[in-house]
């Protein structure tokens, strides 16, 4: 083995990682659990869990990301503003 061990953090590279998440390069998994938590503010940690894994089985999570909404209308409001210019 050698004695020149060089440590590599993989965990960087990997979108569904800490280190990911907070270098800002993560997939975006821990929206769904904040958001989901943000919407049920008075239930226990306990009965949220739960009800997050039957949600998430069942594919019934809604992810509220307020970066893409405001994108998302700022390239219709471009698009839109495009069109007019050019007709």
């Amino acid at each position: 083995m050698s004695k020149n061990l060089i440590m590599i953090d993989h965990a960087l590279k990997d979108c569904r990682s800490i280190s990911a998440m907070l270098h800002g390069i993560a997939d975006g998994r821990a929206l769904a659990w904040q958001s989901f938590e943000e919407s049920h503010p008075n239930i226990s940690q306990e009965e949220l869990m739960a009800q997050f894994c039957e949600e998430a089985r069942y594919g019934r999570i809604a992810i509220k990301n307020e970066f893409f909404d405001f994108s998302y209308k700022k390239i219709i409001a471009a698009l839109i503003a495009f069109l007019v210019i050019a007709a």
